[in-house]
């Protein structure tokens, strides 16, 4: 698609959903200038989508324990539904 590596990993990080800021970890000057030029990069939805699928994980445990209604409730004793998730807002979930 006409850029580097970093270029795309760091595009794929700015255009996820949400409030996410890519970090980047240059050495030298030409590292991040190469990083930089993700600013002129923009990934399309075949990109992104493909993207997204081979870095998908399942977060497992602990995630799922305490994502279980029963540890959800004894955790933030059944208040829960109460919070003000704004991470979910943002995620669409």
């Amino acid at each position: 698609i006409g850029c580097t590596a970093s270029q795309v990993a760091v595009s794929w990080v700015r255009q996820q959903h949400g409030v996410i800021v890519p970090l980047v970890g240059a050495r030298n000057l030409a590292q991040l200038e190469d990083n930089l030029g993700a600013l002129d990069v923009t990934l399309d939805g075949e990109h992104l989508t493909r993207l997204d699928e081979v870095s998908r994980i399942e977060p497992g445990f602990p995630h799922d324990f305490l994502a279980s209604d029963p540890i959800r409730d004894l955790v933030f004793g059944g208040t829960f539904d109460r919070i003000d998730n704004h991470r979910a807002r943002h995620s669409g979930a």
